[in-house]
């Protein structure tokens, strides 16, 4: 059903090839795939950013092996060490980067405990240090477009509270909105929860949100990919899957949200949000389908967690993460 609904990808013609590229979580997934079709389909430069140098150099001659124009090159970088993240940032810092794109990301067990940092380790992972290396990279790159993978998951954190009955509400074991102050005051200082990763795909979300009204020559989008077979899961690898059974996008089909993030203009991703719409007014969401939308404007974003409230608990959760960052380094 995708060839009908999905947003036609951009023509090769209409691409600037001499663009570059920083995709983290690169060398398997959602990553590879999609710095193979930029580097082979449209000739860009990616850089790959992988925690393995040797699964990084392999994914790098996989592509290269394809490719005509562009070219793929491995970085080393461990997202949940800021030291690490600053090493990588300091290598890019001699070259033009055009568009940083926070892939890596993992389902995080229940109950993982605090890392050397004395935080959860997965929002460390998917949020914190997603969030320094972007600074690092705006402050050589100031009109970079930020690209996040968030998840249509991050929508739980206000659906339950929308629909279910006061007397279930207890059955919920995340807050209202997943990232509130209680979280930013304690949850992020304890082990990994059932809503982890939710906490940290709605974070990918008020990140991005966040983005232009810190940066103001930045572009950003959080962008939902749907139900794409990787292998972020176990079972996801077995050779009788949802992916095999056409229950899931494969990795090909499923990165066009991430192709369309990158590459369509900034006009275009405001295309469809009013004729006053500007970047300083904070990123876009891109749906499964390659077209932005506004965050927080489903019909369950509302009373308590109306669209106001949550781009409050996004200032907050900026102020938070520069403290953390600002106490560690």
């Amino acid at each position: 059903m995708d060839v009908y609904f999905v947003k036609p990808l951009p023509a090769v013609d209409e691409i600037n090839a001499t663009k570059t590229v920083f995709i983290t979580g690169a060398n398997s997934g959602v990553g590879f795939e999609t710095a193979r079709q930029l580097v082979v389909n449209y000739g860009l430069n990616v850089i790959l950013g992988c925690r393995s140098l040797s699964k990084c150099n392999a994914a790098a001659d996989a592509i290269n092996a394809n490719a005509k124009k562009g070219s793929a090159s491995p970085l080393l970088i461990d997202l949940s060490n800021f030291d690490s993240v600053k090493q990588a940032a300091a290598q890019l810092s001699e070259q033009k980067i055009d568009a940083l794109y926070n892939n890596a990301g993992y389902a995080p067990d229940l109950g993982i405990p605090v890392n050397e940092y004395m935080l959860d380790p997965s929002f460390t992972t998917m949020h914190l240090g997603p969030h320094l290396l972007t600074e690092l990279l705006l402050q050589t790159n100031p009109s970079l477009r930020v690209v996040n993978t968030s998840s249509g998951t991050h929508h739980l954190c206000a659906i339950p509270f929308a629909y279910l009955p006061e007397n279930l509400l207890h059955l919920i074991e995340w807050n209202p909105g997943c990232v509130d102050e209680q979280f930013l005051q304690f949850g992020i200082s304890t082990p990994t929860d059932s809503g982890a990763y939710f906490q940290a795909k709605i974070a990918n979300v008020m990140h991005a949100v966040s983005i232009p009204h810190n940066h103001p020559r930045a572009t950003s989008v959080a962008i939902d990919l749907g139900w794409v077979g990787t292998s972020i899961l176990p079972w996801m690898k077995m050779s009788i899957s949802p992916t095999s059974m056409k229950l899931m996008r494969n990795a090909q089909t499923g990165v066009s949200p991430a192709i369309h993030a990158i590459l369509s203009s900034d006009e275009e991703l405001l295309d469809g949000l009013g004729k006053n719409r500007i970047w300083n007014d904070g990123g876009v969401i891109m749906n499964t389908l390659g077209r932005t939308e506004e965050a927080y404007s489903l019909s369950f974003w509302t009373g308590k967690l109306s669209r106001d409230r949550m781009l409050e608990l996004g200032r907050k959760l900026w102020v938070t993460s520069e403290r953390i960052i600002s106490s560690i380094n």
